[in-house]
């Protein structure tokens, strides 16, 4: 596939410049790592100078009015991204109603009594047994 001999692959394998799994096998991106591109090996051998030029391809023109395929994408990324900042937004509102009762619930739990409402007398207490026997022996 690669166009290199099996004695070129063991040089290159026992002087380290390309490495082996541990299974004992090599794997293709290590043979395009060392050897280059397989395609192009097939015509002129290890040595033989790469014919292609090393840009990346040219897209197809598109039409002036049609969005292309990655343009596409980042719109509907774009799109997701604003569903997912308003769903946020909605959740921030939503938290702070929450707060906002809270603080109104614990404000009417803590106000002071009205002068409107009666206070109820504190209750008298009542004496032990052993008072009454005490102040009745005090007067006597």
């Amino acid at each position: 596939m690669w166009g290199v001999s099996r004695r070129t692959i063991q040089r290159s394998i026992q002087s380290g410049k390309l490495s082996i799994s541990s299974d004992g096998k090599i794997d293709p991106s290590e043979m395009l790592r060392v050897f280059g591109d397989a395609s192009n090996k097939k015509e002129g051998g290890a040595g033989a100078p790469v014919s292609e030029p090393l840009a990346p391809p040219i897209a197809p023109p598109i039409a002036p009015g049609e969005p292309s395929s990655a343009e596409a994408a980042l719109s509907a990324e774009v799109k997701a991204l604003r569903a997912a900042l308003a769903a946020k937004d909605e959740l921030l509102a939503a938290k702070d109603r929450h707060i906002e009762d809270m603080s109104l619930s614990l404000r009417l739990l803590v106000a002071p009594i009205s002068q409107s409402q009666p206070v109820p007398p504190p209750e008298k207490q009542r004496k032990s047994l052993w008072q009454h026997f005490l102040v009745w022996s005090s007067k006597t």
